[in-house]
């Protein structure tokens, strides 16, 4: 039985829509979104009305309160899933930390922007957002967050159960280190160590020893490299330490686990209010992700007509690169459109683009078009130029004979038919002998409107002179020998084989003896037809060309100073293109001289100074790019008498307001940015919003960063906490210097260093992971996004 389009895997396939789901996934966050996205809908009304919330959306989507908004949304896991979990907390089964920040996150969004959801929403949520928090931070959240952090850290010292077994934890490592570290200094495991560095595989401190030199008295081999020839190594002198941090991390793990039960439960008496957020954030996520993947593929929203037929003005392909763009129209009262013209010169494309633009409003998408007007048919039908069917062994024109009888018993009480290349696999006069009879059957059966391309040339001069239908073709340039990809309303097309033939083929004398001969088969008729058809469409394409020339020019005169801001556009892209240029150059240098120093041929390091102090100096010669923009006034800030912690202020060093987060030694603070925390100078800290006023005298401030720039930090050995600490410089120093990377050496293996590190990384969308081509697993390298 004949299925209709969003049913058939093979119209699917023809239509190339795994290529538009692609596109409409990449816009989608959540993977619950995607289903709802992806409903079929049957329901005009529903349709509409999605449409129009699309429309709403669309206005929001730049507004600064809604970006914050979804933004902040969209950091939650995509794969959260309100029915499992709600489940869970149902039946009291235990959530993990993980599940359990991702429910705390997604209530704390949802209270810190209760103005733009007010805003934007206030028809949808109906809620007492005081009233719910202090009750969720009372029941579950105060709780929580005393040793969870946002980012999903689990401080595991600031809880009083599990704080007695984190220091017991830290000072096994810390003995197992110092153990360690003795050894590989003083004693002879150093002289057969692989590299003087201590990894933590499986839970257990190793050494890298050198396979050759391994005996067993050493200790256990807990793990080898891949390529054999280094063995990690348990000493015997840590192995019992090792046990015991071992069994007191299974401790910690227990407790955790009552923890989350009984976090778990806690929730149980907010299983209504998390439902109702989460599923707000589904909704948010359907609408902006319509949004984006209109924004994505250039689509326009569409109106729905209640009577057959399409109103369709710049239409175009939404896979194709710059396309050519084409009005259509089909009004009620004709019963379809024959296409016409060569090959290759957008016909299919245009068949296919009807198909999708009927398939985008079944799932309330906006469509590839600057104007669409368009009748919903409740059944489409579409039909490639090759329905051979190799499984059953039917040729082409017996599978598509095949196809069109089962057509005839699948028709619903609107048909819209398209059909690539009628009847191609069979002879001219009787397929078009064939398709007309088909198509007077059709219309008698039901009601339908048809689409068709052909080349046969009865077929198309009969339902040229049939008032009921709609000629057109696509356009050919005699003068490049190339189609222009323009659909001519109102006359059929030639095929131009002949033409294309000859001029392919001009010079050489085989073929032009084939061209000649193959006239003398074709009666004159034929040839007069199609040599009219050409000349029609030659004069057609020139008035054409003529009348785009006359539009271009008439752009270029109304937009002289449009083209003088492009002149400008392009010096600083030149600029910013000459820079990057510099950039990568000094990356690769860096990269060279740490290649240098680890193969041993730099072996002081202030020869290694001396090569990065050049670096520095080249970096500080490149020219910013705003270097004749005004510099930024600071002279109506002012420092604050007391500094107090979880207050905003000004931070001249990061230019931005920064949270003020708590203070350090050595006239440090601690402030956060976002989701991203940097250490900076306690002196460069400004009220946030102080008074204009104006000075009695020329006043300025400024500012010099004390951080050392370097590329490569040595971490291995370090502690979790001492870790941390060290990669929020860091950052900072990333920030706050023009250094282009940092590489981080946390040593090889699964070790909680690299482990922390890559979930840090991950978790934080201003920094990201460098491809490190060295395939060094004990270092990485980091860089601002």
């Amino acid at each position: 039985m004949q299925l209709n389009i969003h049913e058939n895997p093979q119209v699917l396939q023809q239509i190339e829509w795994d290529k538009i789901l692609s596109h409409l996934y990449s816009c989608i966050h959540f993977e619950k979104t995607k289903h709802t996205v992806l409903q079929f809908h049957k329901d005009t009304k529903k349709i509409e009305s999605i449409l129009n919330q699309t429309k709403v959306f669309e206005q929001y989507i730049f507004e600064n309160d809604f970006k914050a908004l979804t933004d902040e949304i969209f950091q939650l896991e995509p794969n959260l899933s309100a029915n499992d979990l709600l489940l869970k907390i149902k039946k009291e089964m235990a959530l993990n930390l993980y599940q359990l920040n991702q429910l705390a996150l997604s209530v704390e969004i949802y209270l810190s922007h209760q103005k733009a959801i007010s805003k934007y929403f206030s028809d949808l949520i109906n809620r007492d957002f005081q009233g719910f928090k202090r009750a969720f931070q009372k029941s579950f959240l105060n709780d929580f967050r005393k040793f969870v952090k946002a980012d999903g850290e689990v401080e595991l010292s600031r809880h009083p159960q599990l704080r007695p077994l984190y220091e017991k934890q830290q000072s096994l490592e810390s003995q197992i280190r110092h153990k360690l570290n003795n050894a590989l200094k003083e004693g002879d495991l150093g002289k057969i160590a692989q590299f003087t560095t201590i990894d933590v595989i499986n839970d257990r401190y190793v050494v890298p020893i050198r396979s050759d030199s391994y005996k067993g008295k050493l200790g256990q081999i807990i793990s080898r490299s891949d390529s054999g020839n280094t063995l990690y190594v348990e000493p015997n002198s840590v192995a019992n330490l090792n046990f015991q941090r071992i069994e007191t991390i299974i401790d910690i793990q227990n407790i955790i686990a009552k923890l989350e039960l009984d976090l778990t439960k806690s929730l149980g008496e907010f299983t209504t209010e998390l439902k109702e957020i989460l599923e707000f954030y589904f909704f948010m996520d359907e609408f902006v992700s319509r949004v984006r993947f209109a924004k994505k593929l250039n689509l326009s929203f569409p109106q729905i007509s209640n009577e057959r037929g399409f109103d369709l003005k710049g239409v175009f392909h939404p896979l194709i690169k710059s396309p050519i763009k084409n009005d259509i129209h089909l009004d009620n009262e004709k019963m379809g459109i024959i296409i016409s013209g060569p090959n290759t010169g957008g016909k299919t494309a245009t068949l296919k683009t009807i198909t999708l633009i009927q398939l985008f409003i079944r799932y309330a998408l906006f469509v590839p078009a600057d104007f669409a007007k368009t009748y919903i048919y409740e059944k489409v039908f579409y039909f490639g130029n090759d329905q051979q069917d190799l499984e059953e062994g039917l040729s082409s024109f017996s599978a598509e004979v095949k196809n069109y009888a089962e057509l005839f018993s699948s028709f619903g009480s609107s048909n819209l038919i398209l059909i690539d290349e009628i009847f191609n696999s069979t002879s001219s006069e009787e397929a078009s002998a064939l398709a007309i009879a088909f198509f007077e059957q059709m219309h008698k059966k039901a009601n339908i409107h048809i689409i068709v391309s052909s080349h046969h040339q009865t077929l198309k001069t009969i339902l040229h002179q049939n008032q009921q239908y709609i000629s057109a073709h696509v356009g050919f340039d005699a003068n490049t020998n190339k189609p222009t990809y323009k659909i001519h309303i109102g006359t059929p097309g030639s095929s131009h084989a002949l033409k294309i033939f000859q001029k392919l083929t001009h010079g050489k004398e085989e073929f032009e003896k084939i061209y000649e001969r193959s006239l003398n088969f074709l009666d004159n008729k034929a040839i007069h037809y199609e040599k009219l058809l050409e000349s029609i469409a030659a004069k057609e394409n020139t008035l054409q060309n003529t009348l785009q020339k006359n539009i271009e020019l008439n752009k270029q005169i109304k937009n002289q100073k449009k083209a003088m801001d492009g002149v400008l556009k392009l010096k600083v892209q030149e600029k910013v293109e000459k820079t990057q240029k510099k950039l990568d150059k000094l990356l690769k240098q860096a990269q060279e001289i740490i290649k240098d120093a680890k193969r041993g041929e730099i072996s002081k390091s202030k020869k290694i100074e001396e090569k990065f102090s050049k670096i520095r100096s080249d970096i500080k010669t490149i020219t910013p790019l705003d270097e004749d923009r005004p510099k930024k006034s600071y002279e109506n800030l002012s420092k604050p008498q007391e500094l107090v912690i979880g207050e905003e202020y000004f931070c001249l060093e990061l230019d931005k307001t920064v949270t003020l987060k708590r203070l350090e030694k050595n006239n440090k603070a601690l402030v956060t940015s976002g989701i991203l925390s940097i250490k900076v100078n306690l002196d460069t800290l400004m009220l946030a919003n102080a008074p204009q006023r104006k000075p009695k005298d020329n006043i300025s401030i400024s500012y010099t960063s004390t951080r050392e720039e370097k590329l490569e930090y040595d971490c291995r050995g370090m502690r979790l906490e001492e870790f941390q600490s060290t990669v929020e410089d860091i950052i900072g120093n990333l920030l706050l210097s023009k250094m282009p990377y940092a590489c981080i050496i946390h040593g090889h293996g699964s070790g909680v260093l690299k482990s922390w590190l890559r979930k840090h990384v991950k978790r934080n969308k201003d920094i990201e992971i460098i491809p490190n081509e060295t395939g060094n697993d004990g270092e990485t390298r980091i860089r601002l996004v």
